[in-house]
């Protein structure tokens, strides 16, 4: 039959490794994916951040600095000390510097108020890990489409109808 398509059976290996990096993908981003929603939505504790010290890492040609310091809820409630102003560069602030920061419940660090990134490569992984296990499913659960070529699906036999098939034998 020219023109018929034939689908292979699925591959166990790329099987199995498609369902071990879809459960990977899926144990790495949902349970942080609270903490991306209070990023991206800016959920949390309103205060101030007060830039105390400068903390640089550098690495062979790239340096990365961080202002931790003090945070202080609006209220007066809350104060931490020794957290780290999120998105925070070498040039952002000047030691005893106060600006608006919130808590999103991140140990050590607060953001702020515009929030944070963070959530993308969160939502990324999660949407990747569905898509990888919808393809897996796909493969093993879902029936191999027909081809256009294939003609209409024929009746299951029924005992009925094997009998009419038969012909009589006399005796």
């Amino acid at each position: 039959m020219a023109g018929t398509l034939t689908r292979r059976r699925p591959s166990r290996l790329t099987s199995f490794a498609i369902l071990v990096t879809a459960c990977l993908l899926l144990y790495v981003s949902l349970p942080n994916l609270g903490r991306a929603i209070h990023t991206a939505t800016v959920d949390g504790t309103p205060g101030t951040f007060t830039a105390r010290r400068l903390q640089c890492v550098s690495h062979p040609g790239h340096e990365s600095c961080g202002w931790s310091g003090t945070f202080r809820s609006r209220d007066r409630t809350l104060e931490f000390r020794s957290v780290t102003l999120y998105g925070s560069g070498r040039d952002s602030l000047r030691q005893g510097e106060r600006v608006k920061a919130v808590d999103m419940g991140m140990p050590g660090r607060v953001y702020r108020p515009g929030g944070s990134g963070e959530w993308i490569l969160v939502v990324l992984l999660l949407l990747a890990g569905y898509g990888l296990l919808a393809l897996f499913a796909q493969r093993h659960l879902l029936p191999p489409p027909r081809s256009a070529s294939a003609g209409p699906p024929r009746p299951a036999a029924t005992p009925a109808s094997n009998a009419a098939a038969e012909p009589e034998r006399l005796g």
